[in-house]
Order: structure tokens, then sequence, then C-alpha cells
């Protein structure tokens, strides 16, 4: 039961991603397994804000984004963050070198669930070498 981050999601819903890409690979292995998908509410929020920013950067349409949208609404992510969560994700945060909390709030997540964190987020992996739950999408 791996916790995605948005950096994950944001190339299972957005327009024109590559199907064929890590990501996209990860949903189709996930779904053949019917293996549930984690993730902090953040998730939400985040992709919807990729979203709003790609319309504003020109790589889609305000109509696209509408339909990656309802996408993102109809993915099978279970939401499973916790008050405490956050709490953890400041410690991280400052044991990490100051790395944003929101990124963390995902690690957070998988480590108290004791699941695998994925993310294409390189830097966030590379900070985070030390900790094995924290994996790329391939």
């Amino acid at each position: 039961m791996p916790v995605v981050d948005a950096s994950i999601v944001v190339d299972w819903v957005a327009p024109g991603v590559d199907s064929r890409g890590p990501a996209s690979r990860l949903l189709s292995r996930l779904a053949q397994e019917a293996a549930p998908i984690l993730a902090p509410r953040l998730l939400l929020e985040e992709t919807a804000n990729a979203l709003v920013t790609g319309i504003r950067r020109g790589r889609w349409t305000g109509a696209q984004a509408d339909t990656a949208l309802v996408l993102l609404c109809q993915l099978p992510v279970q939401l499973v963050d916790q008050p405490g969560d956050l709490d953890r994700a400041f410690e991280l945060s400052r044991r990490y070198d100051e790395h944003p909390v929101y990124d963390l709030i995902y690690v957070a997540v998988a480590e108290r669930l004791g699941e695998q964190l994925v993310t294409a987020d390189n830097a966030l992996r590379g900070r985070l070498a030390a900790l094995p739950f924290v994996v790329g999408p391939a």
C-alpha cells in the first residue's frame, strides 16, 4: 500500500503526460494488484495547484485542467493523514535542512504507516537517501 505524493499524481492526471512514463506504469501496476493507494489530504490541494500552474504557464487550457481535476477526484486514493503527522513532518524538516514541511507530510504518513513513499521528486529522494522507504516510481 504505497503512499504517493503530488509529483506522482500530477503525472496521473495532467493533460498530455506520457502514458508510458514511470508514474503511469506505477498506476497500472497498482491497478492490476488492486493495491490501495494512500496519501495525506494535502495531495488534493497540491495537485490542483499544479493544474492551475499549468494553465498559467500555458501548458494546457483551463478546460483540460478542469477535466484533470475531475480525474483527480475519481482516483482511488485513500486520504490517511492524522494531526500528529504535522508534528513529525516539522521534526523531519528541521533534521533535513529545513526542507519544506509540505513535502515531509508525505514522508511522515508513510513512516507512520510503515509503507513506502513513492515520489518523482529527485531532490526529495536525494535529501532523504538515508530513509529506505522513500523511493522513485520505477
